[in-house]
């Protein structure tokens, strides 16, 4: 989904900024959702900040048990932000080592989900 943030009614505002949003369910391999949810109160500030280089402005996961639902707002599509990421070696190697043994590897556990419907303070609409 793509969308843009306008200034507010009647500022003398700067350029529209153009953001994307996508949507990614993922499930924790069986007993880690806690260790997950551990080292996820602070990432690594060199994993974070790969992220940003790569168009990440905002990216939130929520979980639900073993069910972890991201929120990914960035500057250019998702899929060109993943090929940017994967396009040379991580930053931090370990800490992609450690999510990898945190996160389900089976059929059906990373799916990206499709938008439905959104509103904000000034409309609704459908993709």
């Amino acid at each position: 989904m793509r969308f843009s943030l306008r200034p507010p009614s009647g500022s003398t505002g700067c350029a529209v900024a153009e953001r994307h949003v996508a949507a990614r369910r993922t499930t924790t391999a069986p007993g880690k959702a806690a260790e997950y949810a551990r080292v996820h109160a602070r990432l690594p500030e060199n994993a974070v900040d790969e992220l940003r280089a790569a168009g990440v402005v905002r990216w939130e996961i929520w979980q639900d048990g073993d069910r972890l639902f991201h929120r990914v707002e960035s500057t250019r599509p998702y899929a060109e932000v993943i090929a940017e990421l994967r396009s040379h070696p991580p930053v931090n190697p370990a800490w992609g080592a450690l999510i990898a043994t945190l996160l389900s590897s089976e059929p059906g556990a990373d799916v990206m989900l499709a938008a439905v419907w959104s509103m904000d303070a000034d409309a609704q609409w459908a993709p």
